[in-house]
């Protein structure tokens, strides 16, 4: 009997078709507007295909079963023809036409015939499920563009929260650059101002003075040549008066002559010259101008000289006349500048006594001070260190914290860069699904081989699904517990609603396919055990298929395995990431608010710092006014004593000298603060190390982080070596499906 005309490969026709459920189904990538039009059109190229292939393939089952039931009616009408005897037309062709007969080739038939029905049924719910997906791949892509607008948006925010704090300080740089600017041009005004008075009044003042000073010591050394030089012309007129009294003593008698001068030397006290006050070596001058008057009297009252010598005589009296009217006014004016000179030694010499006196005061209350004195001044000494002190912990704890700043910055880029890896490795796991096996090589050749390939076929599509929404399911709770925040809409909760309505559906038609492949796989088994008795040859082929169909099986329930174990790797490796990003999140947040508190800290101990260096200038320079008012008024006070060099002992004991330290306990205004109070170094003590507190925090933290992230690291490099492991696995069983179909199709051919 002749067998039934072979069927047509409707697995070769679906080849297309059964490549696009072949291909690993991997989560909608975030690209541009361009490429996802192009993928739209793609997927709508796709879906319309698919669907002209389902009705191609609907219409070639019906044209089959009319042939079938064709063939059926066509034994029936020619069964008289077959029984005629053989003569010369016996030849013809009709006797060589085999039918069907017997039950074997019937239920084969049947059996042909409920294959094409399942498989017509099995490429409608590859195209129903192809269509349901690409409607949920849809929704998806929609709504992972909303959340990467969302994210951008969130991004944008962050930069611009970045940008808002950068101005800040760049402002506050500014403020500061701007108040010391302020500052400097304020001292470089008085300073100007200060030159400006020092060139235009001191200056000028001082040259005055050394102008008049140099032209006093030219006048004075004038002088002194005058004063030489009349000194010698009055040498030389005594010279010559001696001379002239030798003479006339020569021409007088004695007694006369000395009776004359006896008379004179009577009158010569009363002489207003011999009264004038001056210095001791004028009287010479005096006595000799005393002399020559008497010289005349007596010359006059003698009458003994001649007229000759009367004419000599008066023209040497008159020539001596003019000559000692000029050298009495040289010495008036000698006498004057030298009075000037001892006036201003004297002046200068109750300045120096004067400052001598105020250092000697100065030194006894050093020397002699009180026991509150000195404690007020022990108390300022320590201040002072405490402050230098402060001041030096001050400047470690901010270099300390640019120290720390700067590691928070290397340790932020470390969390950027390690945020980079994650995200990279979720691209990856998202791009390449790492669980379900590459594109197979033909496998339209094996479905015309067997049921049991066509099922394993279905399996993996199956797998397909199962990831994918797994995949979409994540998502959606992603979604849902984003919704749960307030920032979802109605249209959105709508659109997760028909997403899993269409993934429930999916999966109800895929248990239903399940098990009608199970039933066919069941029937196939059947045929092909008990009820098949081929003989020879087809009998070792037969079990040779069997024991093929047998690991298949095999095969089967480990690849099940696998991708159990798979899917629990890679939920593990998803967790693993999520943890770690929100590790980075929040040791970025920490890193931010860390940066934040040490800026605050930082400007608190520098207003601190500035605010106790005020307060100690101030209450210096209030110390150094106080003390240049006390001198002013024991200069004041000591300014008419005579003898400065001796003190009065009654000044120790008066309450302007007395050696008293001030009393800041008590004040007019109430009760006084201390010097410590005042200058509040307790506030800037008590910041300082807060500071410190803060940076001893940090470097903690920072040390938490780096173990935190070294333990992530090792934890995803473990989960990466185990899922290298699984991949190899599913690959090394592929390779052991692949062989086993590459047997089974050389049995079947």
């Amino acid at each position: 009997m002749q067998s039934s005309p072979p069927t047509l490969y409707k697995s070769k026709i679906n080849e297309d078709v059964m490549s696009y459920f072949t291909i690993p189904v991997t989560p909608m990538v975030m690209t541009p507007g361009a490429t996802n039009a192009h993928v739209d059109e793609l997927q709508k190229e796709l879906r319309e295909v698919s669907l002209e292939l389902a009705g191609s393939i609907r219409r070639e089952m019906e044209l089959e079963d009319e042939v079938d039931r064709w063939k059926t009616e066509i034994p029936a009408s020619l069964s008289e023809a077959s029984r005629r005897t053989s003569d010369y037309y016996s030849d013809s062709g009709t006797s060589s036409i085999r039918y069907p007969n017997g039950d074997s080739d019937v239920k084969i038939e049947e059996l042909e015939r409920a294959r094409r029905r399942a498989e017509q049924e099995r490429a409608r719910l590859r195209v129903d499920m192809a269509q349901k997906v690409q409607d949920g791949l849809r929704t998806r892509r929609d709504l992972e563009s909303r959340v990467r607008g969302l994210e951008e948006q969130l991004e944008l925010e962050a930069s611009l929260e970045d940008v808002r704090r950068r101005l800040i300080d760049e402002r506050q740089s500014k403020d500061n650059f701007e108040d010391l600017y302020t500052v400097l041009n304020e001292e470089l005004a008085r300073d100007r101002k200060e030159r400006d008075g020092l060139r235009d009044v001191v200056v000028p003042q001082l040259r005055a003075r050394v102008e008049s000073l140099e032209a006093e010591a030219v006048d004075l050394q004038t002088l002194m040549l005058e004063n030489s030089r009349m000194q010698k012309e009055l040498q030389a007129l005594r010279e010559e008066n001696e001379r002239m009294q030798f003479g006339l003593q020569l021409q007088q008698p004695p007694t006369g002559q000395f009776e004359s001068i006896a008379e004179e030397e009577q009158d010569l006290p009363m002489s207003p010259k011999s009264l004038s006050p001056g210095p001791t070596r004028s009287n010479s001058l005096a006595r000799t101008s005393g002399f020559i008057t008497t010289k005349k009297s007596s010359v006059l009252r003698s009458n003994s000289f001649n007229d000759r010598a009367s004419e000599n005589r008066q023209a040497s009296d008159s020539v001596s006349a003019d000559r000692l009217q000029d050298i009495e006014d040289q010495r008036d004016a000698l006498h004057h500048a030298l009075k000037s000179l001892l006036e201003r030694q004297t002046y200068q010499r109750r300045e120096y006594e004067r400052a001598l006196r105020a250092l000697i005061v100065e030194r006894d209350k050093a020397l002699n001070g009180t026991r509150r004195r000195t404690a007020f001044n022990k108390e300022v000494l320590h201040l002072r260190d405490e402050v230098n002190q402060l001041r030096r912990r001050a400047d470690e704890a901010l270099e300390q914290k640019w120290l720390c700043e700067k590691g928070l910055s290397g340790l932020k880029m470390d969390l950027d860069r390690a945020e980079q890896e994650t995200s990279s490795l979720r691209d990856l796991l998202q791009e390449r699904d790492i669980f379900l096996p590459e594109r197979p090589i033909s496998l339209a050749d094996t479905y015309n081989s067997s049921d049991l390939s066509a099922s394993i076929s279905l399996d993996k599509a199956y797998k397909e699904l199962q990831t994918t929404h797994a995949l979409s399911l994540a998502r959606i709770r992603d979604i849902d517990n984003e919704n749960s925040r307030g920032e979802a809409s109605i249209e959105a909760k709508k659109t997760m609603e028909l997403l899993k309505k269409s993934i429930s559906d999916a999966e109800f038609e895929r248990d239903v396919a399940i098990q009608e492949a199970e039933g066919y796989r069941q029937r196939a088994r059947s045929l092909q055990g008990p009820q098949a008795e081929p003989a020879g040859n087809d009998h070792s082929v037969a079990a040779q298929l069997y024991e093929s169909a047998t690991r298949m099986d095999e095969l089967a329930s480990q690849v099940q395995q696998q991708l159990k174990s798979n899917t629990r790797l890679r939920q593990r490796l998803t967790e693993a990431i999520g943890r770690g990003e929100r590790e980075q999140k929040a040791s970025a947040t920490r890193i931010v608010d860390m940066q934040g508190k040490l800026k605050t800290l930082e400007d608190k101990v520098l207003s601190a710092q500035q605010h106790s260096e005020e307060a100690t200038t101030s209450r210096e320079e209030e110390v150094q006014r106080i003390k240049e008012s006390h001198n002013s008024q024991l200069q004041r006070t000591r300014g008419g004593l005579k003898t400065p060099s001796k003190l009065s002992p009654y000044l120790s004991t008066s309450p302007l000298f007395a050696a008293k330290s001030p009393r800041l306990d008590k004040t007019s205004s109430g009760l006084g603060l201390s010097m410590a109070e005042a200058s509040q170094t307790e506030i800037l003590t008590r910041r300082v190390e807060e500071l410190e507190k803060t940076l001893s925090e940090a470097d903690s933290e920072m040390e938490e982080v780096v173990q935190r992230m070294n333990k992530a690291q090792i934890e995803v490099a473990e989960l990466q070596s185990e899922r290298d492991e699984a991949t190899r696995q599913t690959r090394r069983l592929q390779a052991e499906m692949l062989a086993e179909r590459e047997k089974v199709k050389a049995l079947m051919s």
